[in-house]
């Protein structure tokens, strides 16, 4: 965020090129966003109600684990993208309340798409997930015609609001991302040793057998650059919350480091057995604490009327 509203973007020709190149790609997103939800749920009412339910004839609900997992990953992205989005947004030449609306709207909309997969609780209403989808993509577009127009024509410094509603839409969507944390862990694992033991270790008993080293490696490859890039928003931000400098460091290298022991965690525990089960459950834990005392920070911060002056340096 820094980079976007203290430099003039025109004239910082890397920078420029780089905005340029990003948006390029938040475009190639949203089409690829259309064919993602077509080969997943189709946008058929049919298609939608097999998805969520399987059988019509004998209709089960999708798994609340496989849900979490959606919610966990959907989450992440979608939150990323567009906290970039809106941080380029605030510098365009568009009027505040538009910027504003755009922000507020895109932010409800894309919650309401992946929420909805939890509301979906019979086939009569599985038209909110192709309903949510609409709205968010309209929404989503928007702000990246909005963005290349603005960035194009005319740059502006940002308003101080317009910067705390960025800061609060990020700590908004990182809570709900540590909600995701605690259902995916919970529905994977559980909250006991035993449970973590279980799942990467297996279990004669309840017929469930151990990780395969590349199924673990699957995971903890994605994960070792999206917690870094999550860790390095919130240590980036905590500065300009008007955290103490010490602090902010201190909290920023927390959490890079437990969200990297949670992740390594689970590959020790294919090789050095149960005891891991306890370091895998307090680094979560750690981690989780750590996201949430910062992202707590940043809210208060956003919601304070004191300035915000560290953003303009």
């Amino acid at each position: 965020m820094r980079f976007f509203v203290s430099s003039d973007i025109k004239k910082n020709k890397p920078l420029y090129y780089s905005v340029v190149f990003f948006l390029v790609f938040a475009l190639i997103f949203w089409i690829a966003s259309w064919i993602h939800f077509y080969t997943k749920y189709g946008f058929s009412k049919e298609s939608l109600a097999k998805y969520f339910f399987m059988d019509p004839d004998f209709p089960e609900r999708i798994s609340l684990a496989q849900i979490s997992e959606d919610f966990h990953v959907g989450v992440f992205i979608h939150s990323v993208m567009l906290i970039t989005l809106f941080s380029l947004l605030s510098i365009t030449h568009w009027k505040p309340r538009l910027k504003l609306t755009l922000i507020f709207l895109t932010s409800s909309f894309m919650l309401f798409y992946l929420l909805s997969d939890f509301i979906i609780l019979a086939p009569s209403l599985v038209y909110l997930k192709l309903l949510s989808f609409l709205l968010y993509q309209l929404a989503y577009l928007l702000v990246v015609l909005l963005v290349v127009f603005g960035i194009f024509y005319r740059e502006t410094k940002p308003n101080q609001g317009l910067l705390k509603v960025v800061v609060f839409t990020f700590s908004i969507l990182s809570l709900f991302f540590i909600v995701s944390n605690l259902l995916n862990f919970y529905t994977k694992m559980g909250f006991s040793p035993q449970g973590i033991r279980d799942y990467f270790l297996g279990n004669p008993e309840t017929f469930t057998r151990k990780k395969s080293f590349e199924g673990v490696f699957k995971v903890f490859y994605p994960h070792l650059i999206a917690m870094a890039v999550y860790s390095l928003i919130h240590a980036h931000l905590l500065p300009f919350a008007g955290l103490q400098k010490n602090k902010s460091i201190l909290l920023g290298v927390l959490i890079f480091l437990f969200s990297f022991l949670d992740n390594l965690s689970s590959l020790m525990l294919l090789y050095m057995g149960y005891p891991i089960a306890y370091l895998k459950l307090l680094s979560f834990w750690l981690l989780q604490t750590s996201l949430l005392i910062s992202s707590l920070i940043l809210l208060r911060a956003s919601l304070k009327r004191s300035p915000y002056p560290s953003l303009y340096l």
